[in-house]
């Protein structure tokens, strides 16, 4: 069981509440969680700060709020843990638009300065969509697209061949460039690549020519993807070196597939789990017996499996067949989730009258 608190305690909503109201409440809630208003111990200010998180992720979410409010903790275990693991700063940020690093100078812990010299080229992520029996089998993938390789001349440091480089003058050669806004009682200074160097912190004498001094060179190409069994909502498949290229000759960004799953017809997943309601008739559910039920599958291979259904059970109950949720691949080790099926009442639309009868006779007999 579970020893979480509930999530909208922890964020400070009511179940009833909109987005607007959940978003002011966290807002409130994590500047008094800051190291610089907080009174007690900054470890406990931090782990507060990722409880926080962790009920915000779920809540702001429109699928996992839906999740949780039918099944609890245990229906959004995965993607609260990678919110409750997320940097809190990058949390923060992303709800205040802008980086409190700069502006309290690293409350929880800081950050590095940003690295002089030849920079990498920044990543490039993009959506991939995927059905339920894609991500269960697992599947490859060919996409074209626009693509941008290093010069082949300057091979991407944007200078002419033979030609040397000088100081940036806009930065003068820090690579960073600092600029303040006013944002309502706090000042906010940024610190920023700058843009005259791309944060090298030189400039060539003469630019490359083909590239006019872009360090591009503009391409189309086909990117082979392979989709790993088992992936899941948010996840990413990383292809490395196929990125933007670095504008001061470091090695190209990654390209990051951001994967999102279709809805499926009946299934719905919780980490490696699935879930679905299953109708069951009231004899079977009394007596009890065995049902056929669907299971997860790829798109070659249908399966199904078989249910014990318990004498005497309830509407809502939980039955679960072992190991046949998603499989997934972790660190050389197997992983398999399991099947939850949540029982619901099959009510007849017609039934005969030799059944009717059969119905009346059992309900005088209970009364």
């Amino acid at each position: 069981m579970s020893n979480k608190r509930d999530y909208y305690d922890v964020v400070g909503v009511s179940k009833s509440a909109n987005d607007k109201e959940i978003k002011k409440a966290y807002r409130k809630k994590a500047m008094l969680l800051h190291p610089d208003k907080y009174k007690g111990p900054k470890e406990e200010a931090e782990e507060k700060f990722k409880e926080l998180n962790e009920a915000y992720s779920v809540l702001s979410d429109e699928r996992q709020r839906r999740r949780y409010d039918q099944f609890g903790h245990a229906g959004v275990e995965g993607a609260a843990s990678g919110a409750r693991g997320a940097d809190p700063f990058d949390f923060f940020s992303s709800i205040f638009d802008f980086d409190l690093s700069d502006l309290f100078g690293g409350g929880f812990g800081g950050r590095r300065a940003r690295p002089r010299g030849p920079q990498r080229g920044e990543d490039v992520v993009l959506e991939l969509e995927l059905s339920f029996e894609e991500a269960f089998e697992g599947v490859s993938k060919k996409i074209k697209m626009p693509y941008n390789t290093p010069c082949k001349t300057c091979n991407g440091t944007r200078s002419e061949p033979g030609s040397s480089y000088k100081t940036c003058n806009y930065c003068r050669g820090s690579g960073i460039v600092e600029k303040q806004e006013q944002r309502g009682f706090f000042v906010q200074i940024s610190r920023q690549p700058c843009s005259t160097c791309n944060g090298s912190g030189k400039i060539p004498e003469k630019k490359c020519k083909p590239c006019k001094g872009s360090g591009k060179s503009p391409n189309r190409e086909e990117i082979k993807i392979k989709i790993p069994r088992g992936i899941n909502e948010n996840e990413a498949v990383r292809v490395q070196g196929k990125g933007r290229p670095s504008n001061s000759g470091g090695m190209p960004g990654d390209l990051i597939f951001r994967i999102h799953l279709k809805k499926h017809a009946i299934f719905e997943r919780s980490g490696n789990d699935v879930y679905m309601k299953l109708k069951v008739n009231y004899p079977t559910m009394v007596l009890g017996g065995a049902v056929d039920v669907p299971l997860i599958s790829g798109k070659e291979n249908q399966r199904t499996g078989q249910l014990k259904i318990p004498s005497g059970t309830n509407l809502n109950d939980y039955l679960k067949l072992k190991n046949e949720g998603f499989v997934k691949d972790v660190r050389g080790n197997t992983v398999k989730g399991d099947s939850y099926y949540v029982i619901d009442l099959m009510v007849p639309k017609k039934i005969s009258k030799e059944e009717k009868q059969l119905l009346k006779d059992l309900k005088d007999k209970m009364s």
